[in-house]
């Protein structure tokens, strides 16, 4: 990878994966620095929450919803060792198995179990569109323009863009439908590629991954997982997507695997194994975790 400048060099080695809750490590918070392959530990969430989103905002990270924590967001203030989870918001529906967008406009909850088809901004409040079908157990790869949300317990073959105003088309279907899965993006030179991987088909769990270059008429297949695995968490960065924990036939896992394009490569482990939680990236460079 090249950088521009030392600040672009610096700035990307303290990039770090931050993971909450999830089954098997309830209400704990860990970061992961791919960088230098360290974990470390931040303050324990309040409450034990899965399937429920996290988001980074300003550095700041939000956590929303969850099977058994609906209508709750939280914030950690300040954003290290120090910090404290504390309310950030109420939201309108109840919330869970949903997806989550860092738009232009701020964050936006899409979907879940509970109101499939309701989205709604986070902390204004007030619904921002409707989804073409009602959407729960998916995956959602965004930018701050769009969002693309990816298969989904009702919707396992779809994969549906939408911007502020509503849903702008479905683009092709995946080859292999699924829910609970992992996405994320990546560049190939110029071209960006969009990756799913995992998941249920509503009987067993899945190892395959496919992927979707922009233009693209279908997805093509790529390497699959080193194992079937679901209710795992993902995040893209460093052009490449992690994928964290997860649920496989042994239980849950505690392995960090990359994709970059070519193949999937172990790259480091949580400190708990869980499924069923959130990840998302953070500048590390000021935490302060042991």
């Amino acid at each position: 990878e090249k950088f521009d400048t030392l600040e672009d060099q610096c700035y990307a080695s303290s990039q770090g994966i931050l993971v909450t809750g999830g089954l098997g490590a309830d209400r704990s918070v860990e970061v992961f620095i791919p960088n230098s392959g360290d974990t470390c530990s931040l303050p324990s969430l309040p409450d034990a929450r899965q399937y429920h989103t996290m988001d980074t905002i300003s550095n700041r990270p939000i956590i929303c919803g969850g099977s058994d924590t609906r209508t709750s967001c939280l914030h950690l203030t300040p954003t290290s060792a120090s910090g404290v989870w504390t309310n950030y918001a109420t939201t309108v529906e109840r919330r869970g198995y949903h997806t989550s967008w860092v738009s232009s406009a701020g964050l936006v909850l899409m979907g879940g179990e509970y109101s499939g088809y309701t989205t709604e901004a986070v902390p204004a409040g007030g619904a921002q569109f409707s989804l073409a079908q009602d959407t729960w157990g998916a995956c959602a790869i965004s930018t701050k323009d769009y969002t693309i949300i990816t298969g989904g317990y009702d919707t396992r073959k779809v994969v549906a863009m939408y911007d502020l105003q509503g849903h702008i088309q479905n683009m092709p279907a995946l080859t292999q439908g699924r829910y609970r899965h992992g996405c994320g993006s990546y560049f190939s030179g110029d071209t960006k590629v969009i990756v799913v991987a995992g998941g249920y088909d509503g009987i067993s769990r899945l190892s395959s991954t496919e992927q979707l270059f922009t233009g693209a008429a279908a997805w093509t297949p790529a390497k699959p997982l080193p194992r079937a695995l679901a209710a795992m968490a993902t995040v893209s960065m460093d052009n490449r997507v992690f994928l964290t924990g997860g649920y496989d036939h042994d239980g849950h896992r505690v392995d960090i695997l990359a994709f970059d394009g070519d193949d999937w490569t172990e790259v480091g482990q949580l400190q708990k194994a869980r499924w069923r939680h959130a990840a998302t990236t953070i500048n590390t460079a000021n935490l302060g975790c042991d």
